[in-house]
Order: C-alpha cells, then structure tokens, then sequence
C-alpha cells in the first residue's frame, strides 16, 4: 500500500487488521517522507524497479489519494519479460480531479475535504508531516498537479479497480468512474458514506473489499 501525501501514520490500523485476516501486506513510504521521493512519477518508477530487482511479485498495489498517482507510474513501467510483477491495481481516491489540477485548486479541495473527516484523523496525520516538513509537502502537492492517471492507464496491462468514496471532496465521482471507463479492465467501486481518507477508521470494510479483490479471477 502506497499512503497519501507525506503521511501514512493514519493507515497503519488498515495493514494490521489486514495481517490480522491473513493477508500479507507492506505499507510502504509516503511519497514526499524523509527518505522517499517527493515526485510521484519519481517514487512509482523506483518501486517498479525495486520489485524487478527483488524478483518480486505483487498480488495487489493498493495507492491512497497521491499514492494512487505513484501506483499507477509503477505497474505502467515497463519490466522485464515474463509474469507482471504487478497482478493487479487498486486506486482509492485518486488525484487529481482535472477541475481542480493546479495548486491553489487542489489546496482549496483538501481544506475543504478537511471538514467532513474524522476528528481523529488530523492527530494521526500531523506528527507525519512535521517530520516530513513543509517544503517536502509542497514538492509532493505541485508533483501532483502534474501526473494524470489517465495518461498512465493504456500502459498498465492488469486489472484496475476504481475506488471512490462518496464523501470525497477531493476527487468527484464523474473523475473516479471515468477513470475506471478508460481502462479496458476498470472497475469502479463506490464506498457509502466514505471521505477521502478511506480506510482510516473503516479498516473491516477495507479488508473485506481487499480480500473479495484478491479473490476475483
């Protein structure tokens, strides 16, 4: 799982309990943390190139909000011959929405979106981005106005499932179910009730949408 901006500290209950279900599942770096790159281009190319040198083969990368911008660069990056290293894509509350793809919009969407999430989210989040601090964060932000998905996907030859909430401010239904159009093996799932920070507080009905995912032919 590849978190949102800078800060994963809010989904690290999400990995647990799927450990706890019998999942095997990695958090990886945020993109735009001390010792991870800040270009979201940058950070999927490194992980695809990671997991050619490692010979390893992913069931599912799952990528939140931004991170959903570096999953989609890794598994459209070309790898050696032979078995995708990556089976399949899960893209939860991706950015960005074009209407709202420069920086002051995108900053505008995400204050916005503050307002309808959980009080308990903002304590996770901070320590986060502290360390992270706030140049690291603005690198990632205007890296994000700049990688469309939707150029990305005719290069990625495996499923993808569209995940959008249906609280999120951030990123509109219309993006999120086109996106999922675009790809000749799209799926687009729609979670009630649910902000742009899914799974942070719903982490059963993540795990069950994991599992059922890793589950399909």
């Amino acid at each position: 799982m590849i978190p949102g901006a800078a800060v994963r500290g809010y989904v690290r209950s999400a990995v647990e309990r799927l450990r706890h279900r019998g999942v095997e599942a990695t958090l990886l770096p945020a993109p735009g943390e001390p010792g991870a790159p800040s270009d979201l281009a940058e950070y999927g190319r490194e992980l695809a190139a990671r997991l050619v040198d490692r010979g390893s083969t992913v069931d599912l990368l799952v990528g939140l909000s931004v991170g959903a911008q570096a999953a989609a660069v890794a598994a459209a990056t070309p790898g050696r011959p032979g078995p995708p290293r990556i089976r399949r894509v899960m893209l939860v509350s991706p950015t960005v929405d074009p209407a709202a793809r420069t920086v002051p919009r995108l900053v505008g969407r995400w204050l916005a979106g503050g307002r309808v999430e959980s009080p308990s989210l903002l304590p996770r989040q901070l320590p986060d981005w502290w360390r992270a601090g706030p140049g690291r964060i603005a690198r990632v932000v205007r890296s994000a106005v700049t990688v469309d998905i939707e150029r990305v996907l005719p290069s990625i030859d495996v499923p993808v499932d569209v995940v959008h909430a249906e609280r999120d401010l951030i990123t509109s239904h219309a993006y999120a179910a086109r996106l999922a159009a675009a790809h000749n093996d799209g799926r687009l799932v729609v979670i009630p009730g649910a902000t742009h920070s899914w799974p942070h507080g719903d982490e059963d009905r993540f795990v069950d949408l994991v599992r059922s995912t890793l589950e399909r032919p």
